[in-house]
C-alpha cells in the first residue's frame, strides 16, 4: 500500500462527493468519493478530476451501441433514398427521351428528384460523424 493510500486510510472522513453524468437512453453514470480531514484542495481536485475523466470515458463507451444503431438506420435510409432517386431518375430520363408509355413525374416526385442528392450528402455526413465518434471513443479521445 502506498504512503498516500495509508494516509487516506488513516484519515478521518468528513464528507463525500458524487459526480453524475448523463448516459444514453436516459441512464446515468455516477461515482462518489470521500472528503478526508486535512486533505488540501489540490489533492481533492485531482481525485475529482480522475473520477470525472473515468466517467467521461465510460460515457463515450456507452454511446457506441447507440451510435451503431443510428448508423444502421442511416445506412437503411441512404439505401432507400438512393433506390428512390435511381427510380425517379430513370423515369425522368425515359420521359425526357420521349419513350412511349412513360409518364411525367408529379410535382412531388420532381421535388424528390431535385432534393435526393442533398439528402444523400446529409446522410453521408451523419454517417461519417457517427463513425468518427465511435473511433474516437474506442481510441480513448
Amino acid at each position: 500500500m502506498s504512503q498516500a493510500s495509508q494516509e487516506v486510510t488513516a484519515a478521518t472522513v468528513i464528507g463525500n462527493f458524487s459526480i453524475t453524468l448523463p448516459a444514453p437512453n436516459q441512464a446515468q453514470l455516477s461515482a462518489s468519493g470521500y472528503l478526508v480531514e486535512g486533505e488540501d484542495k489540490a489533492s481533492l481536485d485531482a481525485r475529482m478530476d480522475t473520477v470525472r475523466e473515468a466517467l467521461m470515458r465510460q460515457q463515450r463507451m456507452l454511446e457506441i451501441p447507440v451510435l451503431e444503431a443510428h448508423i444502421e438506420q442511416w445506412e437503411k435510409a441512404r439505401d432507400d433514398v438512393a433506390r428512390a432517386y435511381a427510380d425517379l431518375l430513370e423515369r425522368h430520363n425515359a420521359k425526357t427521351a420521349g419513350k412511349s408509355g412513360s409518364k411525367a413525374l408529379s410535382s412531388q416526385e420532381q421535388a424528390n428528384l431535385k432534393n435526393a442528392p442533398q439528402q444523400l450528402k446529409g446522410i453521408e455526413a451523419e454517417l461519417e460523424k457517427a463513425r468518427k465518434k465511435i473511433a474516437d471513443a474506442r481510441a480513448g479521445s
